[in-house]
C-alpha cells in the first residue's frame, strides 16, 4: 500500500483522502518524538475530518503492512490515544471558560452555604445541649451566638466559630463573582430574574446551548423533580415553580397568583436565554416589555 504525502494534490487541485492512521506516519518516522507526537497527529486528523477528507472504515491490517504500528493490539492503542486526544481537542475547542466558570462557581455557592447552615446548625444544637433552662421560648439569632462563641478563646468551639466567619466571607467573595459573570454571560436573564437565578438555572441545565433550546414549561418547573416525579406517579398536584421560585417577583407574589407569574417569567426567560445565547448582549426593548409582563401577572385582575 503507498502511502500519499499530505501535502500532495490530485489533479483537481485537491488533497487526496487519507485514512486516519496514516497521517501518523510522518510522526511514526521520527523515534524520538513519537511519545509527543500524538498532538501533532491529532490536529492533522481534526483538520482532515473537519475538512471531510478522512476515508472511511479503516483496515488494521492496512496500517500494518504501511509500518505505522506493529500489530493488532497496537493499532487499538492508537486509536484509544488518539480518541481521547480527539475528545479534549473537541472539548477544548467547543467549551466556554466563563461559562463553565460560572457553573462552577454557583456550584461551589450552593454547597458552601449547605456547609454554612449545617455547622450553623450544630453549633445551635451545642449551646441548647448545654443550656437547657434557656430553651423554652428562647429566639436567639444564631450569627450573634456564633459571634459571641468566636470571642471566647476558652469555648471548645471558638476554633469552629471563627472558620463560619471565614467561610461566610468567602461566601460572599465567590457570590459577587457569580454576580459579575452572570451579567456578562446571561445579561438579560439576569436582568429578569437575577444572577444568582440564571446562573442556578444555567448550572442545573448545563450550558447555554442546552438552556436557548429548553421550552418555556420545562424551564418554569426546572429543579422540581420530586415534585414533578410525585404527580406523574401519584397524581397529586404539578408544581407550579421550581429554581425560579427563588425570584422574588415569584415568592412574594399573592399564593393565587404563583403560578401565573411562574408561567410569564419563564416564557420570557426562554425568549432571553435564546437572545443571550446567539446575540450575547442585552436588548433593553426586550427587558423593558418583559419586565411590564412580568409585573402585570403579579397584579390581581
Amino acid at each position: 500500500m503507498v502511502v500519499k504525502d499530505q501535502d500532495e494534490k490530485d489533479r483537481d487541485g485537491k488533497q487526496y483522502r487519507q485514512f486516519w492512521y496514516e497521517l501518523c506516519l510522518e510522526e511514526k518516522k521520527n523515534p524520538a518524538s513519537l511519545a509527543g507526537s500524538i498532538r501533532n497527529a491529532t490536529k492533522k486528523i481534526q483538520e482532515y475530518r473537519d475538512d471531510s477528507k478522512l476515508l472511511p472504515f479503516p483496515v488494521w491490517q492496512d496500517a500494518v503492512n504501511a509500518g505505522i504500528v506493529s500489530d493488532r493490539k497496537r493499532y487499538i492503542s492508537l486509536i484509544r490515544e488518539i480518541s481521547i486526544s480527539l475528545a479534549i481537542s473537541d472539548l477544548e475547542k467547543r467549551s466556554n471558560k466563563d461559562e463553565m466558570a460560572l457553573i462552577h462557581l454557583v456550584r461551589i455557592l450552593d454547597e458552601t452555604d449547605k456547609s454554612i447552615s449545617r455547622l450553623s446548625e450544630k453549633v445551635e444544637d451545642y449551646y441548647i445541649a448545654q443550656h437547657l433552662a434557656e430553651l423554652p421560648g428562647d429566639e436567639r439569632n444564631i450569627w450573634s451566638l456564633i459571634d459571641a462563641i468566636a470571642r471566647d478563646r476558652d469555648h471548645p468551639l471558638n476554633h469552629l466559630a471563627k472558620n463560619i466567619h471565614r467561610l461566610h466571607d468567602s461566601r460572599t467573595c465567590i457570590s459577587s463573582d457569580v454576580r459579575e459573570y452572570a451579567g456578562k454571560i446571561l445579561p438579560n436573564m439576569s436582568a429578569l430574574c437575577g444572577p444568582l437565578v440564571s446562573a442556578r438555572l444555567l448550572a442545573r441545565v448545563g450550558s447555554r446551548s442546552q438552556l436557548a433550546r429548553m421550552p418555556a414549561a420545562s424551564l418554569q418547573v426546572l429543579g422540581a423533580g420530586p415534585s414533578l416525579f410525585a404527580h406523574l406517579s401519584s397524581g397529586s398536584d404539578p408544581p407550579k415553580h421550581g429554581i425560579i421560585y427563588q425570584y422574588k417577583g415569584v415568592r412574594h407574589a399573592k399564593r393565587q397568583l404563583r403560578g401565573r407569574v411562574s408561567r410569564v417569567l419563564a416564557c420570557q426567560l426562554a425568549t432571553a436565554a435564546r437572545i443571550d445565547y446567539y446575540r450575547g448582549a442585552a436588548d433593553e426593548e426586550f427587558l423593558r416589555k418583559a419586565s411590564e409582563k412580568i409585573t402585570l401577572a403579579g397584579k390581581l385582575a
